[in-house]
């Protein structure tokens, strides 16, 4: 499959922008809400970051499963690890978290392989399909959604990317969530935090 073109995939995903942004955005305000309920009671927080991510999936296509399932423009494909949307038999696509340089997180399976790379073989689908993804990424401290990209990628490098912005203003952005007050040293100061957030790298598209 060739490269896909950029402004070619942003025409024809331009009517679904909204759409595809509040599905990721209903989700992520689950998480949120489940988030502040384990607050409630005082549950301890997830330790793993791939916890929230695999919460945040499932809600996802749940969401966009029901958001485009009706929709005639829109093949919605279930698959046992996964779900693809094919756009107007032009785009397929796929929703998934980005890491710090826009890509969507993968398991090296086959089939994960044959999505990132433009000549992986999908023998069903025209050899012109382009083949996107749809990132999302929350903000530095996982207290809101930060950024919902369309990323074109030829394995792990980045082709080009574009940001689905929110339709209003705030959207998106999550319930407060308490947290355990930091534990003070001896003299009474707080203490440092053990981890300190990294701030997201998003690369400059090399092509458009």
């Amino acid at each position: 499959m060739p490269h896909p073109v950029k402004k070619d995939v942003q025409s024809v995903l331009a009517p679904y922008h909204a759409r595809i942004r509040k599905v990721v955005e209903r989700a992520w305000d689950e998480w949120r809400t489940v988030a502040a309920f384990r607050a409630e009671k005082h549950f301890a927080p997830v330790m793993y970051p791939r916890t929230i991510a695999n919460y945040v999936f499932d809600a996802i296509a749940r969401y966009a499963v029901s958001e485009f399932g009706a929709e005639p423009s829109v093949n919605v494909r279930i698959e046992p690890q996964t779900v693809k949307f094919i756009f107007k038999a032009a785009v397929l696509a796929r929703f998934k978290k980005g890491d710090d340089n826009g890509l969507g997180q993968n398991t090296p399976t086959q089939a994960a392989l044959a999505f990132a790379d433009p000549d992986g073989v999908f023998p069903d689908l025209p050899p012109e399909t382009a083949k996107v993804e749809f990132i999302w990424r929350p903000n530095e401290i996982q207290t809101s959604l930060g950024l919902v990209l369309v990323v074109a990628r030829d394995n792990d490098r980045l082709l080009w990317h574009y940001e689905i912005e929110p339709s209003e203003p705030g959207s998106g952005s999550g319930t407060i969530i308490p947290f355990p007050t930091p534990p003070t040293s001896p003299d009474g100061s707080e203490s440092e935090p053990l981890v300190k957030p990294k701030k997201p790298d998003i690369k400059k598209s090399e092509e458009e």
